[in-house]
């Protein structure tokens, strides 16, 4: 069970989706959302499960493989809401009652009650990033792991990133960043986070390279803490390969929880740091920048995610996706203004951006 809409959302919101949204009991093996087909509807788990399958190969439900339970207070359906596609099949695993909520409605609502929006990208968010934080501590599911030839999970690119956290804020919000942060150079093959320890710091990167790995097996974090296992970098399988714009040890920074992951320099880097306490206070008492900051936040950590549940199933699926991957208009539209906004704030900071 996860408490996190109750936790997070006022009273107002919650009123709101109880006078618009619509209980429904649904039996078991009930199909809740299909692969590929945009759903029209978001649904939270009021009681009962939830089983999200995914398939092998694009279109084949025959061969789809269970990588995770949903309990009670989970949301499904909001990929629309933050621009994605919906990759998984979503079935009921036994008699479940939901409370579903039209994706229009739930729109109109974001675009015209910025503290919703707020509240409703932050609740998003965080049950993301609870889902991902799931997997990652469990990484021997992960197929092909610790496998070199397969490759990092993530390969992010800096186009990528850049859209994704620089295309969705505001020239303020960019001001606001640059006025409360500072610039830290990171030597080669220095540890900026370390597996089980608090992100203090919401951190950008702006140039270089950093990997991120996690320990084989279950995550134990007073162990790696206490013990010292997580100084024996050269056993951890690396994830990701993170560029410029990637925001490193993001789902630390949301639920304050030990960091799955240890993420160090391959190159020398500059990081943008940002202390928590500063940007926490930032959140509280400007409901415009938290919607914009926790929709940017949910974007990154849903692609992470999807990035997870295809190696789950398929070792070289994430590669075969990105290959197939096609930027539309708009896309290209979002990524060219991104990129042009990080460059601003690298002109503001003054560095000189490498590629």
């Amino acid at each position: 069970m996860t408490d996190t809409l109750l936790r997070v959302l006022s009273n107002a919101d919650l009123d709101w989706m109880i006078a618009y949204g619509d209980l429904q009991m649904l039996a078991a093996g009930q199909s809740l959302l299909r692969p590929y087909v945009s759903p029209s509807c978001v649904s939270l788990v009021i009681e009962g499960s939830l089983g999200e399958s995914l398939a092998i190969t694009q279109g084949a439900t025959d061969e789809a493989v269970l990588i995770d339970e949903l309990a009670q207070g989970n949301l499904v359906g909001f990929s629309p809401l933050l621009d994605a596609a919906n990759a998984t099949a979503v079935t009921t695993l036994k008699p479940t009652l939901i409370l579903s909520l039209p994706i229009a409605l739930i729109q109109a609502k974001l675009t015209d009650d910025v503290a919703f929006a707020a509240h409703f990208y932050h609740a998003i968010s965080l049950l993301l990033s609870d889902l991902l934080r799931r997997r990652l501590e469990h990484p021997d599911g992960i197929r092909g792991w610790g496998d070199s030839s397969v490759g990092p999970i993530f390969d992010h690119r800096a186009g990528n990133d850049v859209l994704t956290v620089f295309g969705e804020l505001r020239d303020s919000d960019i001001d606001w960043l640059t006025a409360f942060g500072q610039i830290e150079t990171i030597p080669v093959d220095w540890v900026l986070l370390q597996a089980a320890r608090p992100v203090e710091s919401l951190y950008i990167l702006l140039d270089g390279q950093m990997s991120m790995s996690a320990s084989q097996g279950t995550f134990n974090p007073l162990a790696l803490c206490f013990l010292g296992l997580a100084d024996n970098l050269s056993d951890q399988p690396v994830l990701a390969t993170l560029t410029q714009g990637s925001m490193p040890g993001i789902i630390s920074f949301l639920d304050f929880r030990p960091l799955p992951v240890t993420v160090r320099s391959l190159t020398e880097a500059l990081v943008f740091a940002v202390p928590r306490h500063t940007l926490t206070t930032k959140l509280q008492v400007d409901d415009s920048f938290a919607s914009r900051f926790y929709r940017v936040i949910a974007i990154q950590i849903l692609q992470h995610l999807q990035s997870v549940s295809m190696r789950l199933v398929e070792p070289m699926a994430i590669n075969l996706a990105m290959d197939d991957a096609e930027l539309d208009v708009d896309d290209l539209h979002q990524v060219s203004e991104g990129a042009k906004k990080f460059g601003w704030m690298l002109a503001q900071l003054g560095v000189n951006r490498h590629g």
